[in-house]
């Protein structure tokens, strides 16, 4: 891969992103008043396919999100970018002008401000797509919050189907955080968000009076052994320094005082950076649960929803993409990400078929209240990320050769 660009465009790009930075913003502000969520964001679609043919931007005809298109010099190549568009299920608590309209509802995690972003960098692409060596598709994705495997998968193979997909050379996205200052932005090699995995365990022994615990099978204690011998498991065969998590979140037994349960169910997650970390935990907790179960006369279910697997950046890309970000914005201003995030992103499945990179667009400032993290009903960012942003999506797909 190589990495190319005149210093006149980058002056350009810069002094254009400056100039449509009330445009974006105020389509932001739109997108944060109406939330949709999961893959219900049919008006959030419309409105993206009607900010698209304002600039005259071809729209595909995808059944799943929403597809541009923007064509370069060599028609037999492509580079994607990708916004997610959905919101969260949660009340918003800040009191804004652009405060959510829909009730329950929320841009919690950043996507109205993706979503902007790229609609600010094509237009801008749009502009100078004579200077593009590639096409550029433009992917605006729904579900990324779920339901799983969210909207990503669903979205690659509408690629396939409309026969772009063999020609998508790379796919890059960028996520706001409010974990680095605004103005800033950065990427990690390797692993970068983890796998998971739901898993319901449910205990069968026999109830009975509780005076007479040794004419019972105890479901509620096998189960309390169960989530302390996984505890144990992931403490000591585990590699500390192979991030892995194993967390249960619900626990149900018993239905009186004075008898013993006769059940037990256990839920929770687990996590992991490594997919043969996934395999060896998965594996080692279906022999404890069924040994600890036999040892004492109980029987067992155990269910296995798989969720997502481990979202790996490719190495080639991501080192393409370093050198997008530094040159757009400046070697002071990028910073390396050392550890990967224990939550999820279904961008990974564009990540197992195509190279890809997953970046980081820092957008908190204290000063202004904007330090919320994600998912918090008052989360909120800086809005002067989205130039920033802008101008990285830019060097991305100019910068390509």
């Amino acid at each position: 891969m190589k990495y190319e660009i005149s210093e006149k465009l980058l002056q350009d790009i810069r002094q254009e992103t400056t100039r449509i930075m009330e445009e974006v913003i105020q389509n932001r502000r739109y997108l944060h008043m109406h939330p949709e969520v999961g893959y219900d964001t049919q008006e959030t679609e419309i409105w993206v396919k009607s900010q698209l043919q304002k600039e005259q931007i071809q729209i595909l005809d995808s059944k799943v999100g929403v597809l541009g298109l923007i064509p370069g010099k060599c028609h037999d190549r492509m580079v994607g970018l990708r916004a997610d568009m959905d919101a969260l299920c949660l009340q918003e608590e800040n009191e804004t002008d652009y405060k959510s309209k829909v009730p329950g509802r929320m841009h919690a995690c950043g996507h109205d401000g993706h979503t902007a972003m790229l609609l600010g960098a094509a237009k801008l692409l749009k502009k100078h797509c004579d200077k593009l060596a590639t096409d550029i598709l433009l992917i605006f994705q729904p579900a990324e919050e779920g339901p799983t495997p969210g909207g990503a998968k669903p979205m690659l193979e509408e690629m396939r189907r409309l026969g772009i997909a063999d020609k998508i050379e790379h796919i890059f996205g960028q996520h706001l955080f409010n974990d680095y200052p605004v103005g800033t932005a950065g990427c990690k090699f390797g692993s970068v968000a983890s796998s998971t995995d739901e898993f319901y365990i449910t205990v069968i022994g026999k109830g009975g009076h509780a005076g007479h615990p040794d004419k019972t099978i105890d479901a509620l204690s096998i189960g309390a052994k169960i989530v302390t011998g996984m505890e144990s498991f992931m403490s000591r065969q585990m590699d500390p320094l192979d991030p892995a998590v194993f967390s249960t979140g619900i626990f149900h037994s018993g239905s009186a005082i004075n008898i013993v349960a006769d059940t037990a169910k256990i839920s929770g997650t687990i996590r992991c950076q490594k997919n043969e970390t996934r395999e060896y935990i998965l594996d080692g907790m279906k022999r404890l649960v069924e040994g600890v179960c036999r040892a004492y006369g109980a029987d067992c279910e155990i269910k296995i929803i798989r969720g997502l697997p481990v979202l790996m950046n490719d190495s080639e890309t991501t080192e393409y993409a370093k050198e997008a970000i530094i040159t757009a914005i400046g070697k002071e201003r990028f910073f390396h990400v050392e550890s990967p995030m224990m939550g999820a992103e279904d961008f990974t499945y564009f990540a197992q078929a195509i190279p890809s990179a997953f970046l980081y667009l820092g957008s908190s400032n204290p000063e202004k209240g904007f330090s919320y993290l994600g998912h918090h009903p008052k989360f909120d960012f800086d809005e002067n990320a989205m130039e920033t942003g802008i101008q990285i999506l830019c060097s991305l797909a100019l910068g390509m050769q």
